[in-house]
């Protein structure tokens, strides 16, 4: 049986790396955000005015942004797996992005910064799409997405 050796586009590989990256910083930046507000907003005028949200909803938020950075730091460690040839890594971004997904939504409904959460809304839909339309780009005849469908490698 011919071994088949994996290559990935550089554009695939390229995109791979820039995603783990981003998720990383959003999920530091969310985690760092999350603590600032601890200590910083915890008032009720400071929670009207930053987070656009009663006094009572500050702990809400907080957990869930807590929640947010790490389901963020779980999709670079997906982009990670993925850049490993291993095709949890896309059902590990899938899962962790349709919770995030949700945690926005409830984040939303319970009167959270609208602009910001519509954008990590569509950061939730769009993440999993588009890493996916990228694994779909050949290099010598064969996807990212079928080298990490195969099963004999």
């Amino acid at each position: 049986m011919e071994k088949i050796i994996k290559q990935r586009h550089p554009v695939t590989t390229i995109f791979i790396v820039v995603l783990m990256i981003a998720f990383a910083s959003v999920s530091v930046y969310l985690i760092s955000m999350s603590n600032y507000a601890i200590w910083g907003f915890a008032t009720e005028d400071n929670a009207k005015k930053f987070f656009y949200i009663q006094h009572d909803m500050v702990d809400l938020f907080i957990n869930g942004v807590i929640a947010m950075g790490i389901l963020y730091a779980i999709n670079a460690i997906g982009a990670l797996l993925i850049l490993l040839w291993k095709k949890s890594g896309y059902w590990l971004v899938l899962g962790a992005s349709v919770i995030s997904l949700l945690i926005d939504i409830v984040l939303l409904c319970y009167g959270g910064s609208t602009s910001d959460g519509i954008v990590f809304c569509a950061l939730g839909i769009l993440a999993p799409v588009v890493l996916w339309a990228i694994l779909q780009i050949k290099s010598k005849s064969q996807s990212c997405w079928n080298l990490l469908r195969n099963k004999q490698l």
